[in-house]
């Protein structure tokens, strides 16, 4: 493959639907957009879901950071651009940026896998995932954080049913909507005075249709908290840490 095709970038403005009740880019709203932008990418180097399908497999995120530097408002005309690193054996990263003006307003490091749908377990990225050592900006050097799957003793802060509505084309509870069902925990008067900054997410267990999960949420020394979603069995299916 070609260089350039490593990295894909647009304009794109800020739509209502993307915002909250401020008139700024919601969490979620920061999400999709990378979501988004990775799927056009995806498809115009040959891995898009659909192309995927074709071959039995499909995309799943096991972990997204996201960092944001600045909220844009409704309306504001923007530059996104996402590229992709370098693969492991059965895993891959795609990095995003958007900007106005030449300024990082927020960014996001995700690592992704390939799972077969015959067995749900993981493919191999050799054959598949593009062979090129070529990146527009090398891995943040910022780890991953180590979430503590532990949360016995953690406050309970709400349930949440998964609806046909929360699915995505994998047949599971889709990613972004464990962020908004989070962060349905709280009002928006909460969401207002924790000023969210950053957000390391990471996704253990599927969860599907009919399903009700539990959060919970603990303090933590580096963040604000740290917050775990139970499936019905009591097994963390996600965790996040919030500052």
């Amino acid at each position: 493959m070609s260089k350039v095709n490593c990295s894909y970038a647009e304009s794109i403005r800020a739509m209502p639907s993307m915002c909250d009740e401020t008139s700024h880019i919601s969490i979620p709203g920061f999400l999709d957009m990378f979501q988004d932008i990775a799927g056009f990418h995806a498809k115009s180097i040959g891995i898009g879901a659909l192309e995927l399908e074709e071959k039995g497999l499909f995309w799943i995120v096991s972990k997204v950071r996201l960092r944001i530097n600045k909220r844009p408002l409704v309306q504001d005309m923007l530059e996104e651009t996402t590229w992709i690193q370098p693969a492991e054996k059965v895993v891959c990263e795609r990095d995003w940026e958007l900007s106005k003006d030449g300024e990082q307003l927020a960014y996001v490091r995700s690592i992704w896998a390939l799972l077969k749908r015959e067995d749900f377990r993981p493919a191999l990225m050799a054959g598949i995932y593009p062979d090129s050592d070529y990146t527009i900006a090398p891995p943040d050097d910022v780890p991953f954080t180590r979430i503590s799957k532990k949360f016995e003793n953690a406050e309970l802060i709400g349930e949440y049913k998964i609806r046909s509505v929360d699915i995505d084309r994998g047949g599971h509870f889709n990613n972004g909507n464990y962020v908004r069902a989070m962060l349905g925990c709280f009002t928006c008067a909460q969401i207002a005075e924790m000023d969210i900054k950053e957000l390391d997410l990471q996704y253990h267990l599927q969860c599907y249709e009919g399903e009700t999960i539990r959060f919970v949420r603990r303090p933590s020394e580096d963040w604000l908290m740290e917050i775990g979603a139970l499936n019905e069995e009591g097994k963390v299916c996600f965790t996040a840490a919030i500052k």
